[in-house]
């Protein structure tokens, strides 16, 4: 650091002198704190809402593989059945 009282270092060079009174800052902190309430409400806000979103999206997908099992059933059954029918046709 540069001495202050230096006689041999210009004007321009020296440290500025300490200020007399300094005074602590209000209020910029709790500014910051309401922000990120702000945004931590609105984020818990948005989570909720995708995480309801995509359960209602898996339980649809399990009622629908469910009812695709039920029909692929369905059509094998039938395939066996007219299949045998066939069979049956023929040899009459």
């Amino acid at each position: 650091a540069m001495l202050q009282s230096s006689s041999s270092v210009g004007d321009d060079m020296k440290q500025p002198a300490m200020p007399e009174a300094h005074e602590k800052a209000t209020g910029a902190g709790s500014s910051i704190i309401g922000i990120l309430e702000v945004v931590e409400s609105d984020f818990a806000k948005s989570l909720a809402t995708e995480e309801t979103t995509e359960d209602d999206a898996a339980a649809e997908y399990e009622k629908i593989s469910q009812e695709n099992k039920v029909t692929k059933t369905l059509k094998e059954q039938d395939v066996k059945y007219k299949t045998a029918e066939a069979k049956s046709l023929d040899k009459a």
